[in-house]
């Protein structure tokens, strides 16, 4: 049952690109003494081709309870634009907040952000590029904001684009990058190139038998920002699959663990 004292404002207006609007649903704590309060967004996943904000409203939920302004964002699927446009999205909604960072009590300085599977290598994305300026035609007015992020969490997401639809047997990342897309395309857009830079605290939560993003992508992700001195936690559900977290013990449990890492680094 809904927890009372959380406040959910659905289709939000985060801005628009031409005549897209990008809407967001946003989950609001209980008061909390008037002290500014973290934030996070929360991206869906689905191939960058389908998916909506709605995906997340488990952990909007579970992540408002623990005193997080908690953000679902809409973005521009591949069959709308090709990349960046996903991620200068993103970004807007990172933005969002802190242009509303007064009126919902959140600490500007205190955004992170989270995603699942498309969503996560978005989320990805996000923390390693937060103070770039979105690289599209047709971004959202970024309105001389960061997009900087104090911490991001990612279920089973792609790091290394360049292989993923031979590993997976399809052409989701092609959709995505554009015919046109070159090998320096792939790895500009691939999370695992930015691991050896200054990274926020990540947090990888993958199934041990995932067929769909082999787990491989989380490792290797997982041992360059180990390398590189940043600060990553990797937990592996044994036996489970993509999207295990569609089940609700598994979802309560990853929002447990959610809450305990944004509690240590947002």
């Amino acid at each position: 049952m809904q927890n009372p004292r959380i406040d959910i404002r659905k289709s939000l207006s985060l801005g628009s690109v031409g005549d897209r609007p990008l809407l967001g649903d946003l989950y609001l704590p209980g008061q909390s003494g008037g002290a500014s309060r973290p934030a996070l967004v929360l991206i869906f996943g689905g191939g960058w081709k389908t998916g909506e904000r709605s995906q997340q409203k488990v952990y909007g939920l579970a992540l408002a309870q623990a005193g997080f302004v908690c953000l679902a964002t809409d973005y521009r699927l591949s069959s709308e634009a090709r990349w960046p446009a996903q991620l200068d999205d993103v970004q807007n909604a990172i933005r969002w907040l802190r242009t509303h960072s007064e009126e919902f009590g959140i600490d500007p300085e205190r955004i992170a952000v989270s995603g699942n599977s498309s969503g996560g290598h978005l989320a990805l994305m996000a923390a390693a590029t937060g103070d770039v300026v979105p690289a599209s035609q047709d971004e959202v007015d970024a309105n001389g904001l960061s997009g900087k992020v104090s911490a991001v969490c990612a279920f089973y997401p792609p790091t290394r684009l360049r292989d993923l639809d031979a590993e997976s047997d399809d052409d989701t990342v092609a959709t995505l990058l554009g015919a046109g897309a070159t090998a320096a395309d792939y790895d500009r857009a691939s999370p695992l190139s930015y691991a050896s830079k200054p990274f926020p605290p990540v947090l990888l939560l993958i199934g041990s038998d995932d067929q769909r993003v082999p787990v491989e992508h989380s490792w290797r992700l997982h041992d360059a920002l180990q390398k590189a001195g940043n600060t990553v936690d990797l937990h592996v559900f044994a036996g489970q699959g993509h999207a295990f977290d569609v089940e609700r013990d598994f979802a309560q449990l990853s929002a447990v663990i959610m809450t305990d890492f944004f509690s240590r680094y947002v």
